[in-house]
C-alpha cells in the first residue's frame, strides 16, 4: 500500500515536472511549438554534425525560422531553408553526414502550425532528394538515423489536443524504414513527454527518455495494476519512466545503474556506444558523465538548459541555455571551450560589453543570418 501511494506520488510530481519542460518547449522552440520571433533572436533543438565539427540548431529570428549549421572552428554559419507552407525543424545528420533527417510542420492556411500533420523527412546533405518518408496523423518529433543509415527513429504524439496545458499528448517511439516506408510503432506506454531517442551500435536496441507513462499492458494510470506493474518492472530493472531501454518492441534489462533516488533525464549516447552522458533532475542543468562504477561526475551545467547533444566520437558536449548561448565543453576535464551567443544576447544580457571584455577569448557571436543556403 505505501509502495503504490509513492508511486502515485512520484507520478504526480513528474506530471507537474512534465508540465514545466512542455511549457518551456512551447514558448523556447523554433520546432514542434513555436514563438513570437518578430523582436527575437532564439535557438532550440541542438545536435552536432556527422564528424562533431559543426552544431545544429532551430533559429528563429525576426518571425522567420530555419535549421542553422554553425562550425566550431571557423564560426561559419550556414542554414536549411523549408519552402512556403512548411516549417523544418529538429535536424540530425547521419552518421556518414551524407543525409539529414528532421520533422516536417505544415503551416495552416489561416495561421498557425499543424502540429497533428507533421512527418519526417529525409534529404541530402546538400538540400537534394527531399522527401517525407512518414505519412499519417502524429506530432513526429526527434528523428535519429540508425547506424547503417536504413532505418529513423523518432517519438510520436498520438493526441493532439484543441486546448489545454500541452498541445499534445501520447507519446510512443516508432520506426520508419526508409527502403520499403514501412512504419512501425515500438513503444506502447502513451507518455506524457518524450525526447532523446537513440539507437545503440547494432540499430537493434534503443535508449530514450520517457517521462509519465499513461499504460502499462492494457491498464492505465488510474488502476492500481498500473501501479503494480510499474513496481514490479522497476524491481525487475525494466523502469519505463526516466532512461529505458528497448530492443525493438521487447522492453529489456537497463544495462545502466542510476544512484538511487537520482531520476535521470536526457540520455546522449555517442556513435560507438561506449559514452552516456545524462542529466540529473533538478540539479539546475548538471549533466553525468556516466561510469559503470558508479562514480558519475559532472562534466556540464548550464542552469536552465533547453537542448543538449554529444558530438559522436564522445567527446565533446554542447548545450542551449535559456535559448540565447550554446555552452560547449571538453568531457574529458569538463572545461568550458567556449560560449556561442546569438545577437540578441547583448540586449538581454545585463553588463554585456563588461563581461564580453573579460571573456573574449571564450565567448563567440553567432553571426545574425547564414552565409549560405545548403538547400538551394
Amino acid at each position: 500500500m505505501k509502495t503504490s501511494k509513492r508511486v502515485k506520488i512520484s507520478n504526480l510530481l513528474f506530471q507537474f515536472l512534465g508540465i514545466f519542460i512542455f511549457l518551456n518547449l512551447l514558448t523556447s522552440t523554433g520546432g514542434c511549438m513555436s514563438i513570437n520571433s518578430k523582436d527575437k533572436d532564439s535557438i532550440s533543438n541542438l545536435s552536432f554534425n556527422h564528424d562533431g565539427k559543426k552544431v545544429v540548431f532551430d533559429r528563429c529570428r525576426e518571425g522567420s525560422c530555419q535549421i542553422q549549421v554553425y562550425d566550431l572552428e571557423t564560426g561559419e554559419l550556414a542554414a536549411y531553408q523549408s519552402p512556403q507552407g512548411e516549417r523544418w525543424t529538429m535536424g540530425k545528420y547521419s552518421y556518414d553526414g551524407k543525409q539529414i533527417t528532421f520533422s516536417v510542420i505544415p503551416q495552416k492556411p489561416q495561421g498557425g502550425l499543424d502540429l497533428g500533420n507533421m512527418q519526417i523527412a529525409v534529404m541530402d546533405a546538400d538540400g537534394k532528394n527531399y522527401r517525407k518518408v512518414t505519412t499519417g496523423p502524429g506530432a513526429k518529433l526527434y528523428p535519429t538515423f540508425s547506424h547503417n543509415g536504413k532505418k529513423i527513429l523518432y517519438a510520436c504524439a498520438a493526441y493532439i489536443r484543441e486546448r489545454g496545458m500541452t498541445p499534445a499528448a501520447q507519446y510512443d517511439a516508432w520506426e520508419g524504414d526508409l527502403e520499403t516506408g514501412k512504419q512501425t510503432q515500438l513503444t506502447f506506454f502513451e507518455y506524457f513527454y518524450m525526447s532523446n531517442l537513440n539507437y545503440f551500435p547494432d540499430d537493434e536496441r534503443f535508449i530514450y527518455y520517457g517521462e509519465n507513462p499513461g499504460v502499462i499492458e492494457g491498464a492505465n494510470v488510474y488502476q492500481s495494476a498500473f501501479n503494480n506493474k510499474m513496481v514490479e518492472l522497476a524491481r525487475q530493472g525494466k523502469g519505463i519512466h526516466g532512461v529505458v531501454v528497448m530492443k525493438g518492441k521487447e522492453l529489456i534489462s537497463n544495462p545502466y545503474q542510476f544512484p538511487p533516488k537520482n531520476i535521470p533525464k536526457r540520455p546522449l549516447l555517442n556513435q560507438d556506444g561506449s559514452v552516456l552522458i545524462y542529466e540529473k533532475s533538478l540539479s539546475a542543468g548538471k549533466f553525468f558523465l556516466y561510469s559503470p562504477d558508479g562514480n558519475h561526475r559532472v562534466v556540464g551545467s548550464g542552469g536552465s538548459v533547453a537542448a543538449a547533444a554529444i558530438s559522436p566520437d564522445g567527446e565533446v558536449l554542447a548545450m542551449i541555455t535559456v535559448n540565447l548561448s550554446i555552452n560547449v565543453f571538453t568531457v574529458q576535464d569538463g572545461k568550458l571551450q567556449k560560449k556561442l551567443y546569438v545577437p540578441y544576447a547583448k540586449k538581454a544580457i545585463v553588463n554585456w560589453e563588461e563581461a564580453y571584455r573579460r571573456h573574449e577569448y571564450l565567448y563567440k557571436m553567432i553571426p545574425e543570418k547564414p552565409s549560405h543556403i545548403l538547400n538551394n
